[in-house]
């Protein structure tokens, strides 16, 4: 039992993590589209055209809650002696951090082009 804690707890953080990723994301895209950028992620250029940022924060809130059940339904079936449930949790968990780093990136360079302009 104490080994679902410890998963819960990365599970959670993770998706805090991971919303906070994709509100930074949202907030400095929406930033710089205001200054005259351009997206170049297509689906992302696709949400923006049809639904502004309402749509594109939207659907980075439906990506984040469902990673978060998929992170949080792996933790809870977390067993010790069960090999497959932990490979799983850990599969889940690096895939929600390998996007938040991305998103991070992504933020970052949002900011690189909002102070070139």
């Amino acid at each position: 039992m104490r080994c679902q804690k410890v998963e819960l707890r990365q599970a959670l953080l993770w998706s805090g993590l991971l919303l906070g990723s994709q509100a930074t994301d949202t907030l400095t895209t929406a930033v710089d589209r205001a200054r005259g950028a351009l997206e170049t992620m297509l689906v992302s250029a696709r949400l923006l055209e049809v639904g502004g940022v309402a749509l594109f924060w939207g659907f980075k809130v439906l990506v984040v809650a469902s990673a978060a059940a998929t992170l949080i339904t792996a933790a809870r079936s977390v067993r010790r002696d069960h090999r497959l449930s932990r490979i799983t949790f850990r599969a889940s968990l690096v895939a929600v951090q390998a996007a938040t780093i991305c998103l991070a990136i992504a933020s970052l360079s949002n900011l690189a082009v909002l102070a070139s302009s």
